[in-house]
């Protein structure tokens, strides 16, 4: 049972994100409301909360639902967030998707290639990039954390992703007034 549990870990660790701090590199996006294109570096300055998506996965949805009031209260502190879609259909599926989810932030397109490339992402080393793939990255245009298919997105996903925020935006609340 123990060999199970460590080749399981093993396993799991093949899966995980690619290191961080590492320079983010540019990414080019369609917009997905067909305005042209977004280029991730017009965010410079900001803190970025860049997720990778595909339309048509569940989870993806309701992280989409949850990002929207994260990106209300973190607007006014310089965060931005960001969301790719690099699904086949990605591009016949943006209206229903903006009609559904009504994203107050960017949404884009990008192929599979360009977002395994922003990832250096190999899936014969990585194995498969699993979704939603969300990165941190702070105002100088440093990928400061990555995060695949993890704890990260479970029942605690605002808790961790406000966590983050509120760490890369020198807010956070002290331990004690959380408690009250």
């Amino acid at each position: 049972m123990r060999n199970l549990v460590l080749s399981l870990v093993s396993a799991l660790a093949l899966h995980a994100a690619s290191p961080a701090p590492r320079p983010s590199p540019e990414l080019t996006m369609q917009d997905g409301k067909g305005r042209g294109t977004f280029r991730l570096s017009q965010l410079r300055g900001k803190v970025v909360a860049l997720t990778f998506i595909h339309t048509s996965c569940q989870h993806c949805q309701n992280l989409t639902r949850l990002l929207v009031p994260i990106q209300r209260d973190y607007m006014a502190k310089g965060v931005a967030i960001v969301e790719c879609a690099f699904n086949d259909d990605a591009q016949m599926t943006m209206g229903p998707f903006f009609k559904v989810f009504e994203p107050n932030f960017p949404v884009g397109v990008a192929s599979d290639a360009t977002v395994k490339e922003y990832l250096d992402w190999n899936d014969k080393k990585d194995g498969i990039l699993m979704i939603p793939h969300m990165v941190f990255i702070d105002a100088k245009g440093t990928i400061v954390q990555d995060h695949g298919e993890n704890d990260f997105f479970g029942a605690a996903s605002d808790k961790n992703i406000r966590g983050v925020l509120d760490k890369m935006v020198g807010k956070a609340a002290p331990a004690a007034a959380k408690k009250k």
